[in-house]
């Protein structure tokens, strides 16, 4: 009898059951809670700490190129810029790319003889694998190509290859990275929305200052048709001083949620696209200067 008495005694109530669980729920329920919140703290973090990284090898490689691109007054074109819309499917206005072809002895050139080489940039929204318009996995693309120092004086450097850069080498599928085995293979970062190049030339009256050449202007330094450097008309008929570049890079999250669909910002709580990136990208911006100077 005794026995059975301790028993009962140490038995648990189903009351004091039910508050051990109502307990527990709870305490679960806020660590839940709490590991949510450092996981998107964590997400967070780390997607701008990849744009960050985007973004530096693609300013680091821009800044390299256009400080020691190659100018000559020879009458061949030696450097073009051009700026137009972004095409995407999801109709995302007022983000550009700037297709840029210039001449530079690239630190990370092909081996073999010489050392400038012919270099293109161009901004697409492509599938990161094969550089295609189509499929599921697209994404936006800053691709660099640079064509070897001996292929660019064989074929790129002298009349009348260099009059214009256009096709060939210069062509848009080139920049990518077109060919068997190589489609796509000129990829350089991921996840730039907008790429823009603001170009100045230098004013002849004071050394220390410049004058800017409208964005989105087309920008050619030599050649038949110059619009900056000698023969060009108006008040940009001088070298070029510096250049300002921007890039917008989205966090993968921003990426993923894009390719969702046409409206999914709305599901993410913005009223479209403009708002949903300007609140999910982080915009760099580095000046750089034209360190020759035309011989």
């Amino acid at each position: 009898m005794n026995a059975m008495k301790k028993s009962q005694k140490n038995a648990f109530t189903l009351i004091e059951i039910m508050v051990a669980t109502a307990v527990m729920v709870v305490l679960v329920g806020l660590v839940i809670q709490i590991t949510s919140q450092v996981l998107n703290v964590w997400n967070r973090s780390s997607g701008k700490l990849a744009a960050n990284a985007q973004a530096r090898i693609a300013m680091d490689l821009l800044t390299q190129d256009l400080e020691t691109a190659v100018f000559r007054n020879n009458g061949m074109m030696w450097l073009e810029a051009t700026q137009e819309d972004l095409d995407n499917p999801f109709t995302i206005s007022g983000y550009k790319t700037t297709t840029l072809k210039l001449f530079a002895p690239a630190l990370d050139r092909p081996e073999g003889p010489g050392d400038i080489c012919a270099i293109g940039y161009l901004l697409a929204y492509r599938n990161p694998i094969d550089g295609t318009a189509s499929g599921e996995d697209q994404t936006f693309v800053l691709y660099r190509n640079v064509v070897s120092p001996e292929d660019t004086f064989n074929n790129l450097m002298g009349d009348p290859n260099q009059l214009t850069l256009d096709g060939g080498k210069w062509s848009e599928p080139n920049i990518i990275g077109s060919g068997a085995g190589s489609e796509g293979g000129n990829f350089l970062v991921s996840s730039i929305v907008d790429f823009q190049i603001t170009f100045y030339a230098a004013d002849d009256g004071d050394p220390n200052t410049s004058e800017e050449i409208p964005p989105g202007s087309l920008i050619r330094f030599g050649g038949a048709s110059p619009t900056v450097g000698v023969g060009a008309p108006g008040n940009f008929n001088r070298p070029l001083a510096y250049a300002d570049i921007m890039l917008r890079v989205l966090t993968d999250e921003a990426l993923a949620v894009i390719n969702r669909g046409a409206t999914a910002y709305e599901a993410a709580g913005y009223d479209d696209w403009p708002e949903y990136i300007a609140a999910n990208s982080e915009v760099f911006t580095r000046r750089v200067n034209f360190l020759a100077r035309p011989l």
